[in-house]
């Protein structure tokens, strides 16, 4: 019985501790505010959005690279989350372009980043368009969805250099 308390107050005490050094951990993160959180966390996000999206295009080419034709569902689940993930996306952009106010590298990326993902706005409503009447032509949607992919690399590729000089701002 006695080493059963013993282990019982051991554990206790270790999960105490543990509790502790977690809130303590906790608690100094949450002072970390700014840009040295903030450009960070929106860089992130929307890099990770962007790459959502990028991927439901490059399903659709995929899907129809064969010739086959990709019913209307299949491509209305696709170009909406697209536009979902832009949306999302767009708005971490937008509280990144905040927290880099005055670095004019990092705006004329994130201006690139915003004209691609409006013509790949502008595409997924093409592949709406084309898929309306329950299946689109094979051909025409692989054009769209490979055009539509293009222009999400793309702002991939700008994405990254907006982190270059974020960087490059704390050199």
């Amino acid at each position: 019985m006695m080493n059963r308390t013993i282990a019982l107050v051991v554990g206790f005490a270790t999960i105490s501790l543990a509790s502790q050094i977690a809130w303590a951990q906790r608690d100094a993160a949450s002072k970390i505010d700014g840009a040295a959180y903030e450009a960070p966390y929106f860089y992130d996000t929307a890099g990770a959005y962007q790459s959502n999206a990028y991927t439901h295009a490059q399903v659709l080419t995929s899907a129809t690279a064969s010739g086959v034709a990709v019913p209307k569902a299949v491509a209305k689940e696709h170009t909406d989350a697209i536009r979902a993930n832009l949306k999302s996306a767009a708005k971490h952009h937008a509280s990144l372009r905040q927290t880099a106010k005055g670095n004019a590298a990092a705006a004329k990326h994130l201006d690139a980043i915003d004209a691609h993902h409006k013509k790949a706005l502008g595409l997924a409503d093409e592949i709406d368009t084309a898929t309306a009447g329950g299946k689109g032509d094979a051909a025409k949607v692989y054009k769209l969805s490979s055009s539509l992919s293009a222009e999400l690399k793309a702002a991939q590729d700008k994405h990254k250099h907006v982190a270059d000089h974020l960087q490059g701002d704390k050199k």
